[in-house]
């Protein structure tokens, strides 16, 4: 990636201190070249699928080849009520924003020379809330993490499908209690409404009720008109993920828009009763992406709450 001398950082009297350690990139490289992204339509012009490979993933055996992952973006049949359901629309779609978030853990970001930093790493444990087609669950698992991908129900199907062919080898069946066959790390999908009292039922039949995950990312979560305010339980969630393990990182990747409630959902979250700190990790201007690193509050911390 290009040099420290591309990047600007934009601090006015006003800015918060997240502004001035953030990076803030005004021209970036396309999102869509650097994963090889690629829509597949039909005769029609409808999209029916989309492909993408990751830098430096390259197919069995092959040093050249790049490992190309073929995700439907068709609902099944029984999925398509009610026909103008906007947010199980969003489902079906690459945004920037969870592409930004993968580049920001693996340390690919454009002008930004630093990972995150996990207390593990080996064998990243990673949940992703609200994933919609899992990318960057799915890459996250192809660099050689163990991944669940969480959304609602109803577009589970399509998300089962796509994790099946993709890694049929490393596929995990919401039921089945075994790791898949001769795999270290697994990748699979299940159903999470947001909430204090479902997230723990999650990890119940994870197995996870006292570890939970090193990593929680959530990538275009917010947005009032689409989703409500449904970033209180989002929340919820996030602060019960960070009691089971305080030493688990929240990644946020979010893409400004009018009227979003952006604002609202970190205020309500730097309150929280397990976080110790948020902080602002990106700013890209193009694009109006930012991502935030939630931290849990230390163990000492941890004993002193009521």
């Amino acid at each position: 990636m290009g040099g420290d001398d591309g990047a600007q950082h934009h601090v006015d009297a006003a800015a918060s201190d997240d502004d001035a350690d953030c990076e803030s990139v005004d021209t970036v490289d396309s999102i869509e070249a650097y994963i090889n992204f690629e829509s597949i339509r039909n005769s029609e012009q409808l999209e029916e699928a989309i492909t993408f490979s990751w830098p430096g993933i390259y197919e069995a055996g092959s040093k050249t080849a790049l490992r190309k992952i073929t995700i439907s973006t068709l609902l099944e049949e029984d999925d398509l009520a009610p026909l103008f359901d906007g947010s199980r629309w969003a489902g079906t779609r690459l945004w920037g924003a969870a592409v930004r978030c993968i580049q920001y853990l693996t340390g690919d970001l454009p002008h930004m020379d630093r990972a995150l930093e996990l207390s593990s790493t080996d064998g990243v444990s990673m949940l992703e809330l609200g994933c919609g087609l899992g990318v960057p669950g799915m890459i996250y698992h192809l660099l050689g993490n163990d991944v669940v991908l969480t959304d609602q129900a109803d577009i589970l199907s399509q998300l089962n499908n796509n994790i099946t062919q993709n890694f049929p080898d490393t596929a995990k069946e919401a039921s089945s209690e075994e790791s898949a066959s001769n795999s270290q790390h697994t990748i699979q999908a299940m159903p999470l409404s947001w909430s204090r009292a479902d997230i723990n039922s999650l990890l119940r039949q994870l197995g996870r009720t006292s570890i939970g995950f090193d990593v929680v990312i959530n990538c275009d979560c917010v947005y009032e008109p689409l989703y409500g305010k449904s970033w209180h339980l989002l929340n919820e969630t996030i602060d019960e993920l960070l009691r089971v393990n305080p030493k688990c990182v929240v990644v946020s990747s979010m893409e400004r828009r009018a009227a979003d409630g952006i604002d609202d959902f970190l205020e309500e979250m730097r309150n929280l009763a397990h976080v110790e700190s948020v902080e602002k990790v990106w700013l890209e201007e193009e694009r109006q992406i930012e991502i935030y690193v939630t931290r849990g509050c230390s163990a000492v911390a941890q004993d002193s709450l009521p």
